[in-house]
């Protein structure tokens, strides 16, 4: 039985929501720690595709550079994110990413050259709203809210720019090549913050917290949205992302209780995004079967 693009889609916006807890449970700085999962990333993605698919490496050069240009800006994204957690929290670094939405509505018409949605726009603002509404008490956490706000406008641009880029190549392909361009440039930044001595002196745990995060939530659903990407729009995928926050920040209480408890206003604002990720849905689900009639 095949599964449904939006079923699978959520699938791996859940996956996702368990990165943020392996954030907090990985005790390397950000930097080290995006740079050991790109490297077990681009080892995996390797061995799948030099030893079970077989596929061919070969890319003509135009595309190989907008890959690692690709790869430089999710390697980035990473940095920001795990930097937002380590100097706030896991609340604050997650919520913060529903900005995305935003910066999708205005980028996703210059990348396709399509005209500006007004619902878009107008669900973005809602997802905004919300997370003020979330941080209107937060605001001691200001420079991870700052942090995660830039680490959701990278997530969009590598979004939309996926969805342009889908059909270039097979899934796996461009997606190893990101993760190549992502651990060039985090090698970059390894080399210019000195941070060997703590990949060197990894703790075990840490190592095997790595091994997850890179692997099975990494690659894995890396490859699956590119897949997906045939199917659905940049925005619907930032929308549908909103509900990370949510699965990370239950998942966090789940394992850390009371240190990641979370406000009234909390579940209300997370309430409202589900409500405006269903009328995306509905809207767009509507007008397809307008323009089938």
């Amino acid at each position: 039985m095949k599964i449904p693009a939006l079923a699978q889609l959520h699938l791996i916006v859940f996956m996702w929501g368990f990165t943020g807890v392996m954030g907090k449970l990985i005790t390397i700085g950000a930097i080290p720690l995006v740079w050991c999962r790109l490297l077990i990333a681009s080892i995996l993605l390797f061995a799948y595709l030099r030893f079970l698919t077989k596929e061919s490496f070969s890319i003509n050069r135009k595309l190989f550079l907008q890959l690692i240009g690709c790869g430089i800006i999710i390697g980035t994204h990473w940095v920001l994110f795990y930097g937002s957690i380590k100097i706030s929290n896991i609340s604050i670094a997650t919520s913060t990413l529903s900005t995305g939405t935003l910066f999708v509505a205005l980028l996703e018409p210059l990348f396709f050259k399509r005209k500006i949605r007004i619902s878009e726009i107008l669900l973005s603002i809602v997802i905004v709203i919300c997370i003020v509404l979330i941080f209107n008490t937060e605001m001691s956490y200001w420079k991870g809210i700052i942090m995660g706000i830039a680490c959701a406008f990278l997530s969009a641009l590598f979004s939309t720019i996926n969805g342009v880029m889908y059909h270039k190549g097979s899934s796996t392909i461009i997606t190893f090549y990101e993760m190549i361009g992502g651990f060039l440039i985090l090698t970059l930044f390894m080399c210019l913050s000195n941070s060997w001595d703590s990949v060197i002196s990894i703790q075990p745990m840490d190592t095997l917290w790595l091994l997850i995060l890179g692997g099975l939530l990494t690659s894995f659903p890396l490859v699956m949205t590119m897949r997906l990407m045939k199917h659905i729009t940049p925005f619907t995928l930032m929308l549908s992302v909103n509900l990370e926050p949510v699965y990370a920040i239950l998942i966090a209480f789940i394992v850390w209780k009371d240190s990641e408890r979370m406000s009234p206003t909390f579940y209300i604002a997370t309430a409202i995004m589900i409500l405006a990720i269903c009328i995306n849905e509905y809207l767009k689900t509507k007008n397809k079967k307008k323009t089938i009639v």
